[in-house]
């Protein structure tokens, strides 16, 4: 019995798990797996669920994995995100699909088969096997007895619980044998529709797996318990508002009577050094939800409650529920849970956008939409945690879960608690035909993550409405498990005039989607910073080029997006999506002479325009309410998409020019009223600030300068500061614009440089040409062709490890300027002694996208966890950049 705890602990660090078993008896069924196709097979189930079965030729794995990936790890397919390898993959089709093709090797079943052995003494006592997550439908055998029908387990997003105490065998080899049908087995016609089954869609942002995700792609148990089953704990919270003197909790869990007869339990419960029970008696087999209300308990008044909040308005305290059922002084069951104690509402303003209030104070939403962290659902604790502190790291506090990907799995959720980000879950993107199976599905998740206290709100469908069964089931399903969280039914379309009947949010454009400038979101009304938009964006975004280079053979980088392996890695519209930013580059920039051109023209566009829509959604607060980005993570490797974090996890350029506008106290620029001001984003007003801005040439020589002393900007707010009043003359034909922000002990808190020019950037209208091609027509265009120009010059790096964390080895970082030219968009870089020039992954800098002049040095931070680096080796750093030699 120890060593099933022990395997638990290491569980719940290394897989995605259910955190409310983290007490009870459970034997992972992780290792030892098995899989073949069930095509040219003989058998069924009977004889494949025992030891009589031959396996000599099936492949080697653990689960979760879905079939293409165990066919990946076993060499049949492999490399499958690099060049065109997914292609080769039998039965793999371009564009947006939802049927399986009848000449798939995955139209047929796979068999997922392993054996194990239970303790002996669990036997007398009631076992039960869990399935976490099963695409699509399944046949279940156990020792040559079937456990479940197809027809019984179906529904990517259900949890499965079957009893099999009279299956097994105690102490001796057991044998497990899952016959799993794909997603897909549809009549061949056209559906109209991105999503029609319980399943996940993916949308246009990657091409969709030949498999369609087909397997076992969550953990697989068994649990045991002896009389009455303990199930779902749940800790509603309710904070005193406005003072947060106190928080009144209401727990509750249900429990299950195993037995044929009568039962007497008590449910105890412990948070802290807070304990409260309650005794049940239970009719045979009844299952009954069992509640704690804290007028009849009042032990769950808390005074001065530690109050969880996002980041970075405060600290993100969790508490931890523990629960059992005592049947005749011995313990039936056990579950635990984490929760915050906090309060979220949302409502819609007098102008009909969603407004979000976190403990009663308003939040400007800044964040992107979240697709699941891979394509084949290889879902790691270090992918996902890496993800959501890059979020954390760059201010963004919000992350939309996309309905055509996964419905999360609780790694994700545990980790938005830990971090301070919101959640806001998209329940699907589109109706599902069988409408009562989207029910059981969204049941299922909702009793699942309704305990995460970064879980603020509920989208019910991506740019269209549930149909009203669905819609209605939505809301009733909130309401009957007292989730607490706001629903609207639709994520917004393209004409803001419908943002009341969608619940308060718009959608993107087609030009958000393909490339939009700085000054876009500050001048232009439909589409800019006003209200809330579900799907904003600036357009396609590039990864890292170690990335690119990891991503796409060395005959393909060029011409960029026209040659197939990097039209393959953009979305699945193709490369020519994105020739609206490939036009603006060649207006604005200049054409792209080669590949190394081409990145760093788009790094630059990338950082100028993430930073000015962000921006601009902090000036315009709270005329702005929100925008989420589409998108923020990318499933696989993309070479240009809509990421701010690309799949390699390496930050993009849009990254740290979303990093730089989200700074908590900022000083920016405004566009349309060529203003400078200072936002604060804490709760707190800010006195005795001093900004000082300054303009220079491309020579680096300083032209006009203003200073403004005590500046005070109250919490939460916005204060206008300076008039940038610089003649037209001294503009051409383009210049830098740099502001720096003091605090009241002249300790420098922001820095901002802009490069401007003397023609404005205007947007104007867009449509499509005779050959389909999307275009825009600005009304005016930025003139940077100048800084191609700018002479190489020589940078000088140097790092020096100052501390260490917990997680983390701390390193200060200097940069400095040592040539005679302006060093312009300079992003940092570390890599392992023995790699030069490769960029490491998972490392978390302070900034990017540096301007300096010759002379000038900063000094900046990387944050690099030791399981990227390891604690005893001396990394090199070094910058790539518009014009500079890269020196380490």
């Amino acid at each position: 019995m120890k060593k099933i705890r022990k395997l638990l602990g290491s569980l719940l660090i290394g897989i995605i798990f259910i955190s409310w078993y983290s007490f009870a008896d459970i034997l992972p069924l992780k290792q030892n797996w098995l899989v073949q196709t069930s095509h040219g097979l003989n058998v069924e189930g009977n004889v494949l669920s025992t030891s009589d079965c031959v396996t000599d030729n099936w492949y080697k794995t653990e689960v979760p994995n879905t079939v293409l990936a165990v066919l990946e790890d076993n060499g049949v397919y492999p490399n499958l995100y690099y060049g065109t390898n997914l292609k080769k993959v039998p039965g793999y089709q371009d564009d947006l699909w939802l049927i399986m093709p009848k000449d798939s090797p995955f139209r047929d079943p796979w068999w997922y088969r392993t054996e194990f052995v239970v303790p002996a003494d669990w036997n007398g006592m009631e076992c039960t096997l869990h399935f976490e997550g099963i695409n699509y439908e399944a046949e279940i055998w156990m020792n040559g007895h079937k456990i479940a029908d197809r027809s019984e387990v179906r529904g990517m997003f259900r949890r499965f619980e079957f009893p099999i105490s009279q299956n097994l065998k105690y102490g001796e080899k057991n044998t497990l044998a899952v016959k799993i049908y794909p997603p897909g087995l549809l009549p061949d016609k056209d559906y109209d529709t991105k999503q029609i089954e319980a399943t996940t869609g993916w949308d246009d942002h990657n091409p969709q797996p030949p498999d369609l995700n087909m397997g076992i792609w969550q953990p697989v148990y068994i649990k045991t318990q002896k009389i009455v089953a303990l199930r779902h704990p749940y800790v509603e919270t309710q904070l005193s508002l406005p003072s947060m003197d106190f928080a009144d909790l209401t727990v509750s869990a249900w429990i299950t009577n195993l037995k044929e007869q009568e039962v007497e339990v008590t449910v105890k419960g412990t948070i802290e050094d807070r304990i409260f029970e309650q005794n049940v008696k239970l009719s045979p087999k009844e299952k009954r939800e069992v509640i704690f209300k804290p007028e009849e308990y009042p032990i769950l008044h808390i005074p001065s409650p530690r109050i969880w909040w996002p980041a970075p308005l405060g600290e993100q305290h969790l508490y931890l529920l523990s629960m059992e059922v005592i049947n005749q002084g011995k313990i039936s069951d056990t579950v635990q849970t984490r929760f915050g104690i906090r309060d979220v509402r949302t409502e819609l303003n007098e102008e009909d956008w969603r407004v979000y209030y976190i403990n009663g104070e308003k939040i400007l939403i800044r964040g992107g939409a979240w697709m699941t962290s891979d394509m084949l659902l290889r879902l790691t604790r270090n992918r996902y945690e890496a993800l959501v502190r890059y979020a954390k790291e760059a201010g963004l506090n919000m992350l939309r879960s996309e309905g055509f990907s996964i419905r999360e799995t609780d790694m994700f959720y545990d980790l938005c608690d830990e971090y301070g980000v919101m959640v806001t879950q998209q329940i699907f993107g589109r109706t599902i035909l069988d409408e009562d199976l989207a029910i059981q599905c969204i049941e299922d998740m909702m009793l699942r993550i309704r305990n995460h206290p970064s879980l603020v709100h509920f989208l019910g469908h991506d740019e269209t409405f549930p149909s009203e069964k669905l819609d209605k089931a939505y809301q009733d399903l909130i309401a009957k498990h007292r989730v607490h969280r706001t629903y609207q039914p639709h994520s917004g379309t393209f004409v803001t005039t419908t943002r009341r009947s969608t619940g308060g949010t718009r959608t993107g454009t087609r030009e958000l989607w393909t490339y939009a400038g700085p000054s876009h979101y500050y001048l232009r009304t439909h589409d800019g910073a006003w209200g809330f938009a579900q799907s904003g964006g600036i357009g396609g975004i590039i990864a890292s080029p170690t990335s690119l280079r990891e991503m796409l053979p060395e005959d393909q980088l060029w011409p960029a997006l026209d040659t197939e392996a990097w039209s393959f890695h953009t979305v699945t519209q193709g490369g020519s999506y994105f020739y609206a930013l490939r036009d603006a580059m060649n207006d604005c920039y200049g054409p792209a002479k080669d590949f190394n051109d081409f990145s760093r023209k788009t790094e630059a566009m990338n950082f100028n325009s993430a930073r000015g829509m962000f921006e601009a959604y902090a000036r315009n607060k709270y005329k702005a309410t929100g925008i989420t980005t589409w998108k923020y993570d990318t499933a696989w490797p993309a070479a240009l998409s809509w990421q701010y974090v690309d799949w390699y996890l390496r930050p993009t350029s849009a990254y740290y020019g979303a990093k730089k506008a989200c700074e908590p106290i900022h000083v920016l620029y405004a566009y349309d009223d060529a203003c400078i001001w200072v936002v604060n984003s804490y709760r707190k007003d800010i006195t005795n600030l001093r900004v000082s801005a300054e303009a220079f040439n491309l020579n680096g020589e300083t032209f006009w300068s203003q200073t403004k002393e005590n500046i005070t900007v109250e919490k939460d707010g916005k204060t206008k500061i300076i008039e940038v009043n610089i003649p037209e003359n001294q503009r051409k034909p383009m210049f830098f614009l740099r502001l720096q922000l003091f605090d009241e002990n002249n300790q420098l808190i922001s820095t901002n440089i802009y490069w401007l020019s003397a023609t404005s950037d205007i947007p104007g209208d867009s449509g499509h040409n005779l050959k389909g091609i999307f275009y825009t027509r600005p009304k005016s265009k930025a003139d940077f062709t100048m800084l191609n120009e700018l002479e190489k010059t020589k940078i000088h790096v140097e790092g020096k490890e100052t501390s260490k964390t917990e997680k983390d080895r701390i390193f200060d970082v200097q940069i400095k300027n040592i040539g005679s030219s302006i060093a312009f968009m300079l992003i940092p870089e570390l890599y392992a002694p023995d790699k030069p020039g490769y960029e490491l992954p998972r490392v978390y800098w302070s900034e990017g996208g540096i301007i300096l002049r010759p002379s000038e040095e900063i000094t900046i931070q990387a944050k690099v966890p030791e399981d990227t680096l390891s604690k005893n080796a001396t990394p090199l750093f070094s910058v790539r950049g518009w014009n500079v030699e890269q020196m380490q």
